[in-house]
């Protein structure tokens, strides 16, 4: 017989277990695997036996392979209370969802890659796939010769368990210090996708772990129907700081597609000078520039100066999308000229706004159609364009990410919106 140091959970499974004696002390049913950072660690097993279950400590438990099957021997078994912050590997990770993390994908669990490390038995990597599959039910050899039949190479498809990211073993009851940390890393539009994959019952698990920023980064980025689902379902003290991270023009688009009750519970929640913009933004025809115009946006007097301005620009801190170009107006909120942030930064610090703005300036009606607006970005290859009223009063910015999201089906939205 020859030991083994690693093996598939798959092929260890509902294996006799075999004391120093040689008597059977149950049935492997499952392991109890730490859920603390690095590779899961195994620190107990459950033993079934008539109807009889045992959990005991794993140690002095050895692996080994005995003419194609694997045989397990232990000795001195003892009994072991499971911890709080364990978690079981059959149960709680095979058949389910996980999010591969490299790949920004969600994927099902079909088998799980054990090795001995420091002469601890942990898990290393995810296996997914008809392979890994028909390991489980003995089928192995029957669909290898299927694929070679087919003239297909057959393989594993293996995730290493440092892409990985468990979404069943973030419970109340187990103690992870920082929750699905491995996805909040990801691009907001990854999150997104990932979000539209996973069954419901983690979604606003995973939404409610993303700080308030991220979280709005994400929601702006997930089909409506499913923000508008998460809105509702999330807990109702989260929402004001994810509403007061994000655009107006994307808070009126995601109100839209809530009934009015819960539309206008969540404008309660935003600041009055908001709740007003969003409320001005929702009366826009579908069609119109003022549907999807953005009222964040910078802009000053033409009476102060580029030095006066950049230090204002500092206190603010505005958004990289809206801070392309400065916008200048009078004292009646008229749009007089445009000046970008090259051309702030190098000019002589002294000089007024109205003496190095450009008066020429390509703008749009709020009630014009986007047909409109895609032609001006489309001629002028601009990255966001001004909105004005009747009275040529400034009242927002298109910005090309609202275009895309008009033109473009879901599967390009993202991709355009992350190169933009």
């Amino acid at each position: 017989m020859k030991k083994l140091s690693s093996f598939y959970l798959s092929e260890i499974l509902h294996r006799d277990i075999y004391d120093e004696y040689g008597d059977c002390i149950g049935r492997l049913n499952d392991i109890y695997v730490t859920t603390g950072d690095g590779y899961p660690k195994a620190i107990g097993y459950k033993v079934k036996k008539g109807g009889e279950v045992n959990n005991y400590e794993f140690r002095s438990i050895d692996f080994y392979n005995e003419e194609a099957r694997v045989s397990i021997k232990v000795r001195g078994v003892k009994d072991i209370i499971p911890r709080a912050y364990s978690y079981l590997l059959s149960k709680n990770l095979l058949d389910k969802q996980i999010v591969d993390v490299n790949g920004k994908k969600v994927v099902r669990v079909n088998d799980l890659r054990m090795a001995s490390i420091s002469t601890e038995i942990r898990v290393i990597a995810v296996e997914t796939g008809l392979l890994a599959l028909s390991r489980r039910y003995g089928l192995e050899k029957a669909v290898k010769l299927l694929y070679k039949l087919c003239r297909k190479q057959a393989y594993d498809k293996v995730i290493m368990w440092d892409d990985v990211e468990s979404l069943e073993m973030i419970e109340d009851s187990l103690k992870i210090s920082v929750p699905y940390k491995k996805i909040s890393e990801l691009h907001p539009a990854d999150i997104a996708d990932i979000l539209e994959e996973v069954d419901l019952k983690y979604r606003n698990k995973i939404f409610e772990s993303l700080d308030e920023h991220l979280a709005a980064d994400t929601l702006e980025e997930i089909d409506p129907e499913i923000q508008a689902d998460i809105l509702e379902t999330i807990n109702e003290s989260k929402v004001p700081g994810i509403l007061n991270n994000m655009s107006n023009d994307e808070i009126a688009d995601i109100l839209e597609e809530l009934d009015e009750e819960m539309a206008e519970k969540l404008l309660m929640n935003l600041e009055s000078e908001d709740e007003e913009k969003v409320r001005d933004l929702m009366k826009y025809e579908e069609e119109a520039v003022g549907s999807i115009m953005n009222t964040d946006f910078v802009s000053f007097n033409v009476n102060i100066t580029a030095a006066e301005t950049i230090d204002l620009l500092k206190e603010i801190q505005p958004e990289d999308k809206i801070s392309h170009y400065i916008y200048i107006t009078d004292q009646n909120e008229k749009l007089q000229g445009v000046v970008s942030l090259r051309e702030l930064v190098f000019c002589d610090g002294n000089m007024k706004l109205k003496e190095i703005m450009d008066k020429e300036i390509i703008k749009l009606s709020d009630d014009e159609k986007l047909d409109t607006a895609i032609r001006k970005f489309v001629k002028y290859n601009l990255i966001t364009i001004p909105v004005i009223d009747s009275e040529e009063k400034l009242q927002g910015i298109v910005i090309i990410n609202d275009i895309i999201e008009e033109v473009f089906d879901e599967k390009w939205k993202k991709k355009l919106k992350r190169a933009v």
